[in-house]
């Protein structure tokens, strides 16, 4: 289902982990989807720098 140019999709979380998440994004002043998001694109941007630097 698209919202503009965000994608939702669902997946299953267990509480712990939304806690967690909700815990961490009120302290950064972020939306939990905001936090999650973030963190998504800064660990894709690791694993393609990582696969680059072992490349060459």
């Amino acid at each position: 289902m698209a919202y503009g140019n965000k994608v939702k999709f669902h997946y299953d979380v267990p509480v712990y982990i939304k806690a967690q998440l909700a815990t961490a994004a009120k302290k950064l002043n972020m939306t939990a989807t905001e936090l999650l998001s973030k963190t998504i694109e800064e660990e894709y941007e690791r694993v393609i720098n990582e696969k680059k630097a072992n490349q060459g």
